[in-house]
C-alpha cells in the first residue's frame, strides 16, 4: 500500500523522504541559506519593534497552517508531548547528530528546561499563550501539584482537542487547575484573559507571529502582577537578514502568513515594562533533528492521512515545508540559526 502512494506521488513529481531527490533538493537550498548567512555576517543592526498591529494575519496562519486536522499532526508529531516546535538533544551539535534520544524524550527534556529556565517554584499562576495540544500543560501539572494555568489558542483544531481532553476524567487537563480560552492576541486580550492576574507569563513558537513586539509586551504587562516574569521560547537567526523581517519577500511567508525571524541580540534588552533577565542560544541543530525525525514521521505515516485527509497537492506542500525549514536551520552546524530564550521581569 505505502509502496503505490510513493508511486502515484512520484508521478506528480513528489518525491519521498530519503530519496535521492529530495536530498539533492534539500542540498540546494542548504547551500542558497549558507550563503545568505555569510552575505549577513556581523549583521546586527537596530530592528524596529514597535510598529503596526500586534500581528499581520493570525486568522489566516490558523487557518493555512494550524488546522490542517488532528490526524495530520498525530502523524508526525512525537506521542508523548505533540510538540510541534524544536525538542532538546544537546548543547553540543557534533553530539546533537549522533544523538540516540527518542523525539519524546527530546521534547520532554526541552519542557522541563524550560520550566527550570522559567525558574517555576510550582506555586504560581502562569499564563501559556498559544498553547499547542496542551502536553506542556499536562508536564507542569503534572511537576508542579499546586501550579495553575490559563492557556490560550487561536487554532479551532487544537482548542477542539484540548476541549475534549478537559472531559476525560483521567487526563489531567480535566483538573480544576487548567483553563482553557479561545482567543488571538489583540486587544480584547486583557478583558478576555484578566489583567494582574498571572505571576508568569510564557510563550513557545509564539512570538515568530508577532509584528510588535513593544506593543505585545505592554499587552502581557497587563496580564502579570508586579515582578511577575515573562519567558519566551522562538526561533531566531545569528544575524540580521533583512528578508527574514518581511513574509512577503521570503517563503517564509508561503508556509506560515504573518511570520518573520528576528535576530538573537534584538530582544536582549529592557522594554518600558520589562526588565532583561536571561537569554539561551539553543543551536540549529536541535531543530534539524527534530524536523528530520518529523519529516520520516510523515512518510512513515503518509497512508493513514493521504488521500483520505489530504490530496497530492498537500503533500507538496508539507513535504517541501519540512525540507526548506532543515535547510535553514543546518548550515554553520547549527551557529547561524537556532533558538532563542529570554526571561524578563515585569518593572
Amino acid at each position: 500500500m505505502q509502496a503505490d502512494l510513493i508511486q502515484t506521488l512520484n508521478k506528480e513529481g513528489i518525491h519521498e523522504y530519503g530519496s535521492a531527490e529530495l536530498k539533492k533538493f534539500e542540498q540546494q537550498l542548504t547551500k542558497y541559506f549558507a550563503r545568505e548567512y555569510a552575505l549577513n555576517n556581523g549583521n546586527d543592526q537596530a530592528v524596529e519593534l514597535g510598529h503596526g498591529p500586534i500581528a499581520l494575519a493570525a486568522d489566516d496562519l490558523a487557518d493555512h497552517h494550524y488546522d490542517e486536522g488532528l490526524e495530520f499532526f498525530k502523524a508526525f508529531l512525537d506521542r508523548e508531548t505533540m510538540s510541534y516546535t524544536m525538542a532538546f538533544f544537546d548543547d553540543d551539535p557534533d553530539k546533537i547528530s549522533t544523538s540516540d534520544k527518542s523525539l519524546d524524550q527530546a521534547q520532554t527534556d526541552k519542557l522541563r528546561l524550560i520550566a527550570q529556565r522559567m525558574q517555576l517554584t510550582g506555586h504560581e499562576k502562569l499564563l501559556n499563550i498559544g498553547c499547542g495540544f496542551g502536553y506542556f500543560e499536562s508536564f507542569l501539572l503534572n511537576e508542579y501539584p499546586d501550579l495553575r494555568i490559563t492557556s490560550t489558542t487561536h487554532s479551532r483544531d487544537q482548542y477542539d482537542f484540548l476541549h475534549q481532553r478537559q472531559k476525560s476524567a483521567d487526563d489531567i487537563l480535566s483538573s480544576d487547575r487548567f483553563t482553557l480560552l479561545y482567543t488571538k492576541i489583540d486587544d480584547n486580550t486583557a478583558s478576555i484573559v484578566g489583567t494582574e492576574k498571572f505571576d508568569a507569563a510564557c510563550s513557545m513558537g509564539l512570538m515568530e507571529q508577532i509584528n510588535n513586539v513593544e506593543l505585545f509586551f505592554n499587552l502581557v504587562s497587563t496580564l502579570l502582577v508586579k515582578n511577575g516574569r515573562m519567558f519566551h521560547h522562538l526561533i531566531v537567526s545569528r544575524d540580521l537578514i533583512p528578508q527574514f523581517l518581511d513574509p512577503q519577500k521570503t517563503l517564509i511567508g508561503d508556509y506560515f502568513p504573518g511570520g518573520k525571524v528576528l535576530p538573537y541580540y534584538a530582544l536582549r534588552r529592557d522594554f518600558e515594562h520589562f526588565t532583561f533577565q536571561d537569554s539561551w542560544f539553543l543551536n540549529g541543530m536541535n531543530y534539524w533533528m527534530t524536523l528530520d525525525k518529523w519529516h520520516r514521521n510523515f512518510w512513515h505515516n503518509l497512508e493513514r492521512i493521504y488521500p483520505a485527509l489530504m490530496n497530492s497537492k498537500r503533500v507538496e506542500y508539507w513535504n517541501n515545508y519540512f525540507v526548506l525549514c532543515k535547510a535553514m536551520f543546518y548550515p554553520e552546524n547549527g551557529a547561524a540559526y537556532g533558538n532563542g530564550q529570554y526571561l524578563f521581569v515585569r518593572k
